[in-house]
């Protein structure tokens, strides 16, 4: 088991050892993910690891099923002890008011933030990032980029850049009172309409179900 470990992980190292050199040549992220054969996305954490980041052990359900029952026999509480959320909702835990927590969630939350202390950088920029978005207003919006790329956060500082690339657009898409969601709706109805009827129906009765009726 650990010789194969050492395999995969060295051949996962020279795939990230040909991005980096591919990035210092100046290709792109998405050539770079076709010519080395990973995603594009992997291109883009890898260029701002500052190394090679190690995989997570995946946790043994069997194990901690044993411990549960292990610690339940010995009088413990360990559904309050081991309660694990996933990066998505501990993401929703970090921005929900705290007046919307209960008691256990917002005890898991403050523990985390002491654990992770830049937490709580990413959870202010975060909540600018959502205030600016709910109150339709973009005048602090170029402040606000300028100090994501300055907080030394890799992640936020990307996101940053690639919002400035388009900087107006994303101004108008906050402060403009148009919106494509109609469109998307039309769309979305459209691929609904056509699965449904996938080799149940000739072009003539989709035509028919989209198109409205002749006056």
């Amino acid at each position: 088991m650990e010789a194969r470990y050492q395999r995969c992980r060295q051949a996962r190292y020279e795939r990230y050892r040909a991005v980096i050199e591919l990035s210092h040549q100046g290709s792109t992220q998405l050539a770079i993910a076709e010519r080395v054969g990973v995603e594009a996305g992997t291109v883009a954490r890898w260029q701002n690891a500052g190394g090679l980041p190690e995989r997570r052990i995946r946790r043994d359900r069997r194990r901690d099923q044993a411990r549960f029952v292990q610690d339940r026999d010995g009088g413990l509480r360990p559904a309050l002890a081991r309660t694990h959320f996933s990066s998505a909702r501990m993401a929703a835990l970090l921005l929900t008011p705290p007046g919307d927590l209960s008691e256990s969630r917002r005890s898991y939350r403050d523990r985390f933030l002491w654990f992770c202390p830049q937490a709580y950088q990413v959870r202010k920029l975060a909540l600018q990032f959502r205030a600016m978005l709910k109150r339709r207003r973009s005048v602090r919006w170029g402040e606000w980029i300028g100090t994501v790329m300055r907080s030394g956060l890799p992640l936020m500082a990307q996101f940053g850049r690639t919002l400035r690339r388009d900087l107006r657009a994303v101004e108008l898409a906050m402060t403009a009172p148009w919106s494509k969601g109609p469109w998307e709706g039309q769309i979305n109805r459209l691929k609904m309409g056509k699965r449904q009827r996938y080799r149940r129906a000739g072009f003539e009765l989709r035509k028919a179900r989209v198109l409205p009726l002749s006056a």
